[in-house]
């Protein structure tokens, strides 16, 4: 990949950066306590939300990872999309409205005033009345996302070296400051609406690459017959293809395991939180049925496009392509003029920025709620806690840039934080949301057995299934074993709880 620092490029990208900057002061003037800078004051409509959903759902990996994935080994890889299409449509479906009615009537259990809850900890901790709770679950939230945090600042770092030249250690820091700043100062409303012209610019971006690519190979039908002079298999969900010496070869037929670890990506759905926050910070709860069906829509075009994108990159470059989580960036310098390079480019670091910004907003609302409001300072007035989350920002970027100077890829990181937070967080969400019996010890086991499953299963693996799989089944019998077995909390009181929602 060459690195360009053409001057039309560069100011398309310029004037994207200020953009998105602009909104962070904007949202600046609307954040007066944590509920703003949270979940936005639960104002956002069905529209904003569900763009800024899958804005965040569909991180650097869709531009970078996926595209990747499918040029080395082909169309096994739609076993990918199914799943999270799946999930996601799910997400809405059985998570989305009740979630945001429930923590917006579970109030603080230990003060007698009226109030909800903002963060996935808070609410976990006021559900089962149980600060352990909290505490456990805040723990894994930033462990996961100072990893899924490091993936996203490394694409920042690709970026930023193909527009301006130099180095990646450069353009990591460059773009973990820009992501930073306007993450602290709008915090979730900066976040989400930014996220909508993010959403557009990458939908766009994408179909326009794949088109742009189809019609340099003389329409589908060469498209299809240029991939498949490659190898055949490569158009089959069924065979396993790889890039090896230099050709693809179909090495077997795709394994059981790597099809069901494909499809339980849809499980990372259930427990992100940077997707749950935006379920929260929805205005009505009736807003989850539109954005399900739009969700599923921009799931389908997003990801099936980036599959396109790393069709393109075997049909136009063969297999000299040196880095495959370089294909859509290639792609762009070939197919277009350098001025529209820039506004492409500047999608791929919409997707970054995207995920980022609410991973911020989520981490670092949970340093200030769920560490210091709930465990050093209860009263503490509401602008204090807002700009200890904006301290709080700094911090987890600080980190993040850090993780993302180790290397590695960002399919493999971006993958590993998904499936600490699926299983971390989707079974005990599942229990607050549906179970009535569930106690605070079963979620506390849940939280620890599914994240720590994870963690270990991945050092321990030698047949290629998906962390989150064990992780997740772990979760669920943690969950029952101590609800049943472990010791039992203030029952009618937790239930009157649950069953106010039932009725509402």
């Amino acid at each position: 990949m060459t690195n360009t620092a053409d001057p039309s490029t560069s100011i398309v990208f310029i004037l994207y950066l200020l953009a998105v900057l602009a909104i962070g002061i904007w949202a600046y003037r609307q954040n007066n306590d944590m509920s703003d800078f949270a979940i936005g004051g639960r104002r956002l409509g069905t529209f904003v939300t569900a763009l800024s959903a899958k804005a965040t759902d569909s991180s650097q990996w869709v531009f970078f990872g996926l595209p990747g994935a499918f040029y080395v080994s082909g169309m096994r890889n739609i076993w990918l999309i199914v799943g999270l299409t799946i999930g996601f449509y799910l997400s809405w479906k059985l998570l989305a409205g009740r979630l945001r009615d429930y923590s917006a009537k579970v109030s603080d259990w230990r003060v007698t005033a009226p109030g909800e809850s903002v963060t996935l900890p808070g609410f976990f901790a006021n559900r089962f009345r149980s600060n352990s709770v909290r505490s456990v679950t805040a723990i894994f939230i930033i462990i996961f996302y100072i990893i899924y945090l490091g993936s996203a600042f490394i694409a920042t770092g690709v970026i930023f070296q193909q527009i301006f030249g130099g180095s990646v250690v450069v353009g990591t820091i460059i773009g973990a400051v820009v992501v930073m700043v306007y993450s602290s100062l709008g915090g979730y409303l900066a976040s989400s609406y930014t996220d909508v012209v993010q959403g557009v610019l990458m939908w766009v971006c994408l179909v326009a690459v794949s088109i742009a690519a189809i019609v340099k190979l003389g329409g589908v039908g060469s498209f299809l017959e240029t991939v498949g002079a490659q190898n055949p298999d490569l158009g089959s969900p069924f065979a396993g293809v790889e890039l090896l010496g230099g050709e693809w070869v179909t090495t077997s037929s795709v394994p059981f395991i790597a099809m069901i670890s494909a499809l339980a990506w849809a499980l990372g759905y259930f427990g992100s939180p940077h997707i749950l926050a935006r379920f929260m910070g929805m205005r009505t709860a009736e807003s989850a049925r539109g954005g399900a069906r739009l969700g599923v829509f921009l799931s389908i075009t997003l990801l099936g496009c980036a599959g396109v994108v790393g069709f393109a990159a075997i049909g136009i470059f063969g297999p000299g392509l040196e880095n495959p989580e370089d294909a859509y960036m290639v792609l762009v310098a070939e197919l277009f003029p350098s001025w529209v390079a820039g506004i492409f480019l500047a999608g791929v670091l919409s997707a970054v920025m995207s995920t980022a910004d609410s991973q911020l907003v989520v981490a670092s609302s949970t340093l200030t709620e769920d560490f210091y409001r709930a465990f050093i300072n209860r009263d503490a007035p509401a602008k204090t806690l807002v700009w200890l989350s904006r301290i709080a920002v700094l911090a987890c970027t600080g980190i993040g840039v850090f993780v993302a100077l180790q290397g590695g890829t960002i399919l493999d990181l971006v993958g590993y934080a998904w499936a600490g937070f699926g299983a971390s967080f989707g079974p005990a969400l599942f229990a607050a949301l549906y179970w009535r019996k569930a106690t605070w010890f079963g979620a506390l086991l849940s939280i620890i057995a599914g994240g720590s499953t994870v963690i270990i299963y991945r050092m321990v693996d030698t047949i290629g299934l998906y962390e989150l799989i064990p992780g997740f089944i772990a979760g669920m019998l943690a969950l029952w074993l101590g609800s049943w077995l472990g010791p039992k909390q203030r029952q009618e009181v937790v239930t009157a709880q649950f069953d106010l929602l039932k009725t509402s």
